[in-house]
């Protein structure tokens, strides 16, 4: 082996999860890099450090205390109404409700019939594209009556 092992692959050798020719490599390795050597025999001190642990038991019983507020009843909270913060809201929306309709209903039904309006509208012709420059401004738009 040329390479120095990775972390993984020397965390496998030493689970003893590598397959046996990457386990003989490694070992072989080992016996030349003294690097790599003190790296496994660190990662064996810790892997000793951590078995040596005893897992403790959590300090509280929490399935009695779970068990204990399922069955206690729960204090019911009341509400504070809402309408008297709302109100003034209400009160606007109603009051530009009624100006509105009371503004419309004083609006004459129909314009007087001496205004007779008659609106000269300019259609752009389809031969034309969009700013093209035309010969003569006749030929570019046509003048409609609307009645």
């Amino acid at each position: 082996m040329t390479e120095h092992p990775d972390m993984e692959a020397l965390s496998a050798y030493l689970d003893g999860e590598s397959d046996p020719l990457e386990s003989r490599c490694i070992a072989t390795h080992l016996a030349v890099c003294p690097s790599c050597a003190t790296v496994v025999r660190d990662l064996q001190a810790i892997s000793q450090g951590l078995r040596a642990l005893v897992p403790e038991q959590p300090p509280v019983d929490l399935t009695a205390r779970v068990s204990v507020l399922l069955d206690s009843p729960r204090p019911t909270r009341q509400r504070p109404a809402r309408w008297p913060k709302r109100l003034p809201v209400v009160a606007g929306a109603a009051a530009s409700l009624l100006f509105g309709v009371l503004i419309g209903s004083a609006l004459p039904p129909e314009p007087p019939a001496s205004a007779a309006l008659s609106l000269n509208a300019l259609a752009v012709l389809g031969s034309a594209p969009p700013g093209a420059l035309c010969a003569r401004p006749e030929s570019c738009y046509l003048k409609v009556t609307l009645k």
